[in-house]
């Protein structure tokens, strides 16, 4: 065959490599995604710091889970995790929306091993756990971690209520019974610390909150709030006034934590909003909503303060 006759190859192009006028939009697109993402990717930590900024603190009482009153707007709280915080509330008097700034004050840890916590004489703290030791706590305007109290006593029942007010305590029972303790100081107690049964019948009972004076406040499975007073409350006996008498209010269930002194109340709901209350005369029995400030009207007085 002459090489006139031959038919000349053709060389096919390489479909796989782009041509120039494909590669100069690929450039051109890859610019333009650049120009685009890169302020982005360098905007997300100013708009997140932003977001932060703009999101609500959150507020006074949100994560608490217990609470004691101490007296002239003292309130301690335990948190989830066991941390536990002074706050003082300058409005305790009438229950205004005034906070010591700042609220909230770290002063211990480890108080998650306490079921109870309750106020004693001014300045002191007392704190049951889950063993039914009893630990006094004394210094309360500085650092109390939980193993900071001394241990004054042992051998605590398991109550289905315990509360006290100025070194008097009350367990109440499964039986309905209900338990007296005096603490004397130094770790000596009335009776030798075993209980005395100073009342019966309060079966019905699922909480009972001491205020002072021998007034006890004991809520029912209704939610119903009684007042009952235990006359000669330093010495115990059986003698009380409040059987009979009607309820000071109602829908009192399901808070998680109620406490008292001096016939001021604090109730942390389910909800972690903190209510107040205030009993003008503890020691007297006033029916229905008579006996209390504003006739028992509740304010809250965290409701949109922020820790």
């Amino acid at each position: 065959m002459s090489v006139q006759n031959r038919r000349k190859r053709r060389v096919r192009p390489n479909s796989s490599a782009p041509s120039a006028t494909e590669s100069g939009k690929q450039k051109i697109i890859l610019w333009v995604c650049g120009a685009v993402l890169v302020p982005l990717l360098a905007g997300i930590p100013a708009f997140l710091q932003h977001s932060d900024a703009q999101a609500p603190a959150p507020e006074l009482f949100q994560n608490q889970r217990k609470i004691v009153y101490t007296g002239k707007g003292t309130i301690f709280a335990v948190d989830r995790d066991g941390i536990l915080r002074r706050f003082q509330h300058l409005g305790f008097e009438t229950g205004e929306k005034r906070w010591s700034d700042p609220p909230g004050i770290e002063v211990g840890e480890g108080w998650q091993r306490f079921v109870w916590i309750i106020a004693g004489n001014p300045g002191t703290l007392y704190a049951v756990d889950f063993e039914g030791r009893m630990f006094l706590f004394d210094y309360l305007s500085g650092r109390m971690d939980a193993g900071d109290g001394r241990l004054i006593k042992i051998g605590l029942p398991s109550f289905k209520s315990f509360t006290g007010a100025y070194d008097v305590f009350y367990g109440l029972r499964e039986d309905g019974g209900v338990c007296w303790y005096r603490h004397l100081g130094a770790g000596t107690w009335a009776d030798n610390g075993a209980c005395s049964l100073v009342k019966r019948g309060m079966r019905g009972y699922d909480r009972l909150i001491a205020t002072g004076q021998g007034v006890v406040f004991a809520i029912d499975a209704n939610g119903d709030l009684r007042w009952f007073r235990h006359l000669n409350s330093a010495l115990g006996g059986y003698t009380w006034e409040g059987d009979g008498l009607g309820p000071n209010g109602q829908g009192w269930i399901g808070d998680l934590d109620v406490t008292s002194l001096d016939g001021v109340v604090y109730a942390l709901t389910p909800g972690y909003a903190l209510k107040w209350f205030r009993y003008d005369t503890p020691q007297v029995y006033k029916s229905g909503v008579e006996g209390w400030y504003n006739r028992g009207t509740m304010l809250l007085p965290a409701a949109g303060v922020s820790g």
